[in-house]
């Protein structure tokens, strides 16, 4: 199972590498994606997030930035890409699945973004817990899990302990 995840992952990261903008951002790119999916994995581990959306959600969330800048309609396109992935059956998933991605990446740009779904919240906690990347602090409040709320965690983020 854990091949074929990264062969799709590598199938996936490949065709954003071609098609999409945003790749070798410096800020919203691929080292930060990366990271997402290491926070986010390490959270559902913990709090049992489907960690298919996980994975997905870390590399598909910002595909929709047009720049490193404050974009607010950044979730709003990056949830259109991933119709578009779904569509052409690049990512492979259940409808179920795919609308907790859908709504994890249309609104995780978004301070007051509400969800009672332990999946879509890690989606955003794992986000938000790379915030040390351009160097804020995460704030517990804007957090989700009781897991991503701790202190040790929050600080576990900023040394890259995680995963």
């Amino acid at each position: 199972m854990r091949g074929s995840r990264l062969n799709n992952m590598e199938k996936i990261i490949k065709y954003i590498e071609k098609h999409m903008n945003g790749y070798a951002s410096p800020d919203h790119g691929l080292k930060h994606w990366r990271s997402v999916e290491k926070l986010g994995n390490y959270l559902a581990d913990i709090n049992g997030a489907d960690k298919k959306i996980v994975t997905l959600f870390a590399y598909m969330h910002d595909l929709g930035r047009e720049h490193d800048d404050e974009d607010a309609e950044h979730g709003k396109r990056s949830a259109l890409i991933v119709q578009e992935l779904f569509d052409k059956k690049i990512i492979n998933i259940t409808p179920e699945q795919y609308k907790k991605l859908i709504y994890a990446c249309q609104f995780h740009p978004l301070e007051m973004a509400q969800s009672d779904d332990i999946t879509i919240q890690t989606c955003w906690d794992a986000d938000r817990l790379d915030l040390w990347r351009v160097g804020i602090e995460p704030d517990p409040k804007l957090l989700f899990t009781k897991e991503a709320k701790t202190p040790k965690i929050i600080l576990m983020a900023k040394d890259g302990l995680l995963g």
